[in-house]
């Protein structure tokens, strides 16, 4: 109790002397001092506390970050990034033309060779359009066969006698009627007149139109025969005057035009030729681009891969260039993460690192940086490289879109 009332009396001498703080240390400290002092001198000292031996940690995999710029570890030398995986040959595969999907011949999953097939297009209208250029095209090949093939004796002897008849009636239109036709002509309408007045006199010697029974008279039909022939003999006359009209000139040059192209294609002239194999040409053609339209309605793989995604559904009408099929190599992945500029001198191609997926458990798959960019781009003020790396284990499980965390020792 002595050495306690000595310590309160130490405690009130130190108090007018230090600030707050150090009297509130210096009276731990006592404290601490009198309880060791008042322990008994005869109690055992306690006992050692048992103690576990150490054991050095096991490596966990990273956790991936959000950010895809790298992180260095200054102390290891080790930088992580985090970036997605993707197929070194993938394809969104399309039509190139509009149309009603009709069926797929795959699934997701599936594996695939290049040339299978994978999806189709209602063909309905494109068959009918292949069977029209088909038939288009056997008709100028007809045609250039006919054009081709020398015409037989009794064809040239028929269209070189049309040619002649043409010939002869247009020469005849165009030269008008001859002298001794016009003399005939006239003669006609003379012995119509004559015949005329005789009729006339008879017709008025019974009294003409004061006799009131003329009109049962035998004269009076007469007349009238002889008025008709006469007004036809000077019709005759004025016709063969007047030719040859526009019109029959015309005629006769038609008649004639076609009976000398006749004559012409027994001969095939090296322009018939050629035009008539310009129409097998351009036939041909129309019947490749619709076997192409054809063609192109069904989907094949353009290389080996694994169907990853599937577009539209069966009877939805797409347009030319939308994805239908994702094919995607899964042996040939990678991984394609944003290093940062102090970074990226560490690095360089060829050189291993490490993939930590989260999908597969934290798996540990061994990779090697393939490509380094050469563009570089700032975000948020960091500038940062594309760079590439491919998976080394061919079987590792992983498909387009997981991500994944990188982990590569980087150089001084």
């Amino acid at each position: 109790m002595e050495r306690v009332s000595q310590g309160k009396y130490l405690w009130r001498r130190l108090g007018n002397r230090l600030n707050v703080g150090a009297v509130g240390l210096v009276a731990v400290l006592f404290l601490m001092s009198c309880g060791q002092q008042q322990q008994p001198q005869n109690q055992p000292p306690p006992a050692p506390v048992a103690t576990q031996p150490t054991v050095a940690p096991t490596r966990t995999p990273i956790a991936t970050s959000n950010s895809t710029n790298a992180t260095n570890d200054s102390t290891a030398g080790v930088s992580r990034a985090t970036g997605n995986f993707v197929s070194a040959s993938q394809a969104g595969i399309a039509f190139q033309m509009p149309g009603r999907i009709q069926e797929y011949d795959v699934k997701e999953g599936d594996v695939v060779k290049q040339g299978d097939p994978l999806a189709s297009l209602d063909t309905t209208t494109l068959e009918l359009q292949v069977a029209q250029a088909e038939a288009a095209l056997n008709l100028a090949k007809a045609r250039l066969l006919q054009t081709q093939a020398p015409a037989s004796k009794e064809q040239t002897a028929a269209a070189n006698a049309a040619l002649a008849a043409a010939q002869a009636n247009y020469a005849r239109v165009k030269q008008g009627p001859l002298p001794n036709e016009l003399a005939q002509a006239k003669a006609n309408v003379e012995r119509a007149k004559a015949a005329l007045d005789q009729a006339q006199a008879l017709y008025d010697k019974a009294g003409g139109a004061t006799n009131p029974y003329a009109g049962l008279l035998p004269t009076s039909v007469g007349l009238q025969q002889a008025t008709a022939n006469y007004d036809a003999a000077v019709a005759a006359y004025n016709l063969a005057k007047d030719h040859p009209t526009a019109a029959e000139l015309a005629g006769a040059a038609s008649q004639l035009a076609q009976a000398q192209a006749a004559v012409a294609q027994l001969t095939p002239t090296t322009e018939n030729l050629a035009i008539a194999q310009a129409g097998v040409d351009q036939a041909q053609a129309a019947l490749d681009l619709a076997k192409a339209g054809l063609q192109n309605a069904k989907l094949t793989a353009p290389f080996d891969g694994t169907v990853v995604l599937l577009g539209p559904k069966v009877g939805e009408y797409v347009n030319p260039g939308v994805p239908i099929v994702t094919l995607a190599d899964l042996g040939k992945m990678q991984v394609q993460v944003n290093v940062d500029e102090l970074t990226l001198g560490g690095l360089k191609v060829g050189q291993q690192a490490t993939l930590y997926v989260d999908a597969l458990g934290g798996k540990a798959i061994p990779a090697h940086i393939s490509k380094m960019g050469l563009f570089a781009t700032t975000q948020g003020g960091v500038t940062s490289v594309p760079v590439t790396l491919d998976v080394d284990e061919p079987e590792s499980g992983v498909y387009p879109g997981l991500s994944a965390t990188v982990e590569f020792q980087t150089t001084p």
